[in-house]
Parts: structure tokens; sequence; C-alpha cells
């Protein structure tokens, strides 16, 4: 009997199974350039998702779209909003580090109106790229437009500003006239308590910024009203309504060196006062006013015979001694002012001007400098500190005043001519006129007591005996007492007139009382001068109460 073959199937991989495979291949295939196609993704914090529509709202970049955002939620601490963009892969090389990216809507500002096509279209992102090699998928939403986009060639600075009113995002920057650049960015710092601005000058005007420029507010119209009289200036109708800032260097001064990027600059409220803050190099002293000081304020010029040497920093100085305000001393009546003798105005070489008034001080001092109060402008009612020499005045001794050098002063103006008029009464009352009277009187009854004898003796007997040679000479004497009587009585008379209770005494002591009330009459016209030189033209002023700080 022959063997049985064993006979058993070969499992094999049905054909079928490759369209399952093939199926599988195509779509990972296509879900890998579905992925591709999608671009990447990225995330932007904003603080409110005002406007945006996921799926719609568009993120563009130079007006070109770029990516779409997907989807808009709350972040975690539910205090901004998370929105997640995706970007076409043809501009993932744009998302560097320090790009930028803003919300695009209709705006109305101080630097006009923008984004109106977003009426119609609705809300978009702008992007602009930045420099950085390196890539980031977070960013934040910047608040405004950048002013200055990146690839705009300048320099930027920065400006600090105390007294200035606040400058808005966008103010142009001028030199000579000429639109040179723009304000960036305006802060301000709560704790230095000033402004701080950001500001671009395009390219080529950097190089118009150099280290001794000085910058200052443009104003509509311009009005100084100073010791020096009334000054007006207008600006053109673009500066008049949208304002502007302008730089220069000041006149008589050559070029220094270019500034650096980010150098800081002092903003100032004009052209004047950033003349005035150039005068970095000074001295402080206290001059001290038996006087009143209305009309004298911070920034008054300090001259020598019309030639300014410094600046009033403070009327009244605002000094403490012992714990106490030093205007307002027991001790003394005079009123401190504190000033500030700038050397560059002396001289342009600082060092050499220092030390020719600090060597040349003393002696001028011993020869009469002294420092007075005199009257800038009648119509504005601002003075001035006047230093000048004076004769005969009292030797001054070296002192200080609250750690500062005390600089002499003397009274000048109505008040001298005041005390003038008050010393010429006074030597008027003084005058001793009784005695003079009362000699006279005196004298007057002597020579009719020797009258009346020797007409008694004219006329006895014994005397008409005498030879008529004699009584001819008797007459004579007699005639000659007759017209020194009359020329005595006439003297009398005169005197008499001049007499306590008489119509000339009478006259002469109503002239001087008059005196005496026109010097009363000249010192408050004098103190009122002294505090209000315009009160011929404007009425007085009366200074307003402080009001009290708050605790």
């Amino acid at each position: 009997m022959s063997p049985t073959a064993a006979i058993s199937k070969k499992r094999t991989l049905s054909p079928i199974w490759i369209i399952p495979l093939i199926a599988v291949f195509v779509a990972s295939w296509m879900f890998y350039q579905y992925q591709q196609s999608q671009g990447t993704t990225i995330y932007i914090t904003m603080p409110n998702a005002e406007g945006v529509i996921p799926g719609k709202t568009e993120i563009k970049v130079r007006s070109v779209k770029m990516g779409v955002i997907a989807q808009v939620r709350l972040a975690e601490d539910q205090t901004t909003v998370v929105a997640r963009a995706v970007i076409d892969k043809d501009y993932e090389h744009l998302l560097n580090q320090d790009a930028k990216i803003w919300i695009v809507k209709t705006r109305i500002d101080e630097t006009g109106i923008s984004g109106l096509n977003t009426l119609l279209s609705g809300v978009y992102f702008e992007f602009l790229p930045g420099e950085s090699d390196a890539r980031t998928r977070q960013f934040t939403l910047l608040d405004t437009p950048p002013q200055i986009p990146d690839n705009i060639k300048g320099q930027r600075y920065l400006l600090t500003s105390k007294n200035t009113n606040v400058i808005d995002v966008g103010t142009t920057i001028y030199y000579n006239g000429y639109s040179v650049g723009q304000v960036e960015t305006a802060k301000f710092d709560w704790q230095q308590q000033i402004m701080r601005y950001g500001i671009f000058i395009r390219s080529p005007y950097e190089n118009l910024v150099t280290e001794n420029v000085v910058f200052w507010v443009n104003s509509a119209i311009e009005v100084n009203l100073s010791a020096d009289g009334i000054n007006f200036k207008t600006s053109s109708l673009a500066k008049m309504l949208k304002g502007g800032i302008s730089f220069a260097i000041p006149e008589g001064e050559k070029p220094d060196a270019l500034a650096k990027q980010n150098q800081t600059f002092r903003l100032n409220s004009d052209y004047q006062k950033a003349l005035e803050h150039r005068y970095d190099e000074y001295d402080y002293y206290v001059i001290q006013f038996e006087q009143s000081i209305r009309g004298l304020t911070p920034g008054a010029p300090v001259e020598y015979r019309g030639i300014r040497i410094g600046t009033v920093e403070e009327a009244p100085a605002m000094l403490v001694i012992d714990n106490r305000p030093a205007h307002f001393s027991t001790d003394s009546t005079a009123v401190p002012v504190k000033i500030k003798i700038e050397y560059k105005r002396i001289f342009h070489d600082t060092k050499i001007a220092k030390e020719f008034w600090q060597n040349s001080l003393d002696g001028w001092i011993e020869k009469g400098l002294r420092a007075s109060l005199k009257t800038g402008n009648l119509l504005t009612g601002s003075i001035y500190i006047d230093f000048d020499l004076y004769q005969d005045v009292e030797p001054f001794q070296q002192s200080e005043f609250a750690g500062l050098k005390v600089f002499p002063s003397t009274s000048s103006g109505f008040s001298v001519m005041a005390n003038q008029v008050s010393e010429l009464l006074a030597k008027f009352n003084n005058l001793d006129m009784q005695t003079p009277l009362n000699s006279f009187d005196k004298t007057m009854n002597e020579y009719n007591t020797f009258a009346v004898e020797l007409r008694e003796l004219l006329n006895r007997k014994d005397t008409q005996t005498l030879p008529n040679e004699f009584n001819e000479t008797l007459a004579q004497v007699e005639k000659s007492m007759a017209t020194f009587d009359e020329t005595m009585l006439q003297f009398e008379k005169t005197m008499s007139d001049y007499e306590k209770g008489s119509a000339i005494y009478h006259e002469l002591n109503s002239t001087l009382d008059q005196l005496k009330q026109l010097a009363e009459q000249l010192q408050p016209l004098s103190k009122g001068l002294n505090e209000q030189p315009n009160m011929f033209i404007f009425d007085k002023q009366l200074a307003t109460d402080p009001t009290p700080r708050k605790q």
C-alpha cells in the first residue's frame, strides 16, 4: 500500500490588502502635506479680543496676508486674552524675537485719522519683522502702532522735562524749521517727577545732533515779559496746530562731537530757558536786602553794569537755619535772596572765568562792590539785581548764611530818596530858632534903654549951655541915633515876624509840616514801587493765601 501524501496550505498575503496600505500611505502623505500647508502656530497675548473673529481676522505684513487667527481664549489668570494664529510656511522666517505686532483699527488721535479701511473690512493684525536671528512663537500685542518702522534709518535719543507741558507721541521735531524726526514714546517717571521722551531723528539728520545742541518746545505765540522788556514770537501755522520740538546749536558756538545713541538731553519750555541751562558751572551766594523784593522772581538776571553774570535762583531763598525758614528770622529784618554766578557768562573759558572771579572778589568788595535792586521794566513790574561800585559804604565782614557765602548789598532807588528826604526834614526839625530870637529881643531892649537915657541927657539945661559946636555934635549924634532907632525898629519888626506865633513863623512851620507829610507819603510810595514797580499802570495785586498741602 502506497503512503498517503500530506497536503497543507501555506498562508500568503492577499493582494486585496494592498489597497488599504495604499490608502493609509496616501492619507498619511495628505496629512503631512496638510500640516505643512498649515504653517506655524503662534500665540498672541492681548488685553481683549475686541473686533477679533476667529477664522476671519487676518495677520498681514505690508498689507499681504501671512496668517489668520484660528482661536481666541482667556488666559489662565483671566486678565488677558490669548489668540492662536496660524502663519503660512512661506513666512516662518519672519518670526523673530524682536518682531512687533499690533492691531489695526480706526484711530483718531493727535497724529491724525488712520485705519478708515477697517470700517468695512474689519480689524486686522499688522506684523513688523525684526532683525534678530532667534525665533519665537510667543508675541505680545502693542498698545499703539510703532511710530517709526525699524527699516527706516536714523538714530534715537532721550529727552527729559520737568516744567514743560506734556508732549504727545508723534509730535514733529524740527531743525531750523525743517522736519527731521518725531517723538516715539512719552512716559511719566512718577518717582523722579519728570517726563521722559524717546525721539527718533531720521538719517542723515542725526549728524545735526551734537553734544552741545539744545532742545525746546515750540509755542504758537511766545510772550516773554522780563526785565528786558516784552518780546513776541509766533510760529508757523503747522506748529500752531500740532506744536513741535526744535533743536539747534546755540548762536556763537561751534558744533561739538556727535551725540551717541540714546544720549539724554534736557527739554526746555522755550529757547531762552534752553540757553540759560547751558551755564552749568556756577557758585551760589546769598544777598540780604533791607527792602521789599516784590517783582524779583527766579530767573531774573544778575548784572554788573549791564553785563549779565548770573541768575536769581530763589527769591526769597528757601534756606533753613536751626529748623526754621531763614527768610522769617527774628534776629534780622533782611530778606535773603539766593543767586548763582555763572562763570561761562563772564568768559567763554569757564576755568579762567572762575579763577578770575574768585581771586578778584574780595578786592572788589573792599573797593565798594555792592548788590542793589533795580527796576528792569515799569510795565512788567520786573526788577533785577545789579552789581556796582559805591562810595562811602560801610565795611563788609565776610560771613556765611545757611552754609552759603553772603554778598553785601545796599539800598537803592526810591528807598534812598525817601531816606534823604527824611534826613533833610530831621535837620529842619533840629534847627534852634528860639535862641537867636531871644538874643535879638534882649539887644533891642538894651538899645531902647540907651536911647531913652540919651534923649534925657540932651534935654537937660546944662547940656543946652554947652558950646554950639558941641551942640551941633550932639545934634548929629541925635540924628544918627534916630536913624539907628528906625533901623533897629525895622530890624525888631523883621525879627518879630520870625518869633513864635508870627505869620512868617507859622508859614515856616507849615512848610516844614508839609515837607514832613510829603516824606511820609513818599515812604509808602517807595514801598509800593518796590513791591510792585508797575503800580502806575496796573492795580496793586494782593497775594493769594497759600493752600495747605494735603498730608
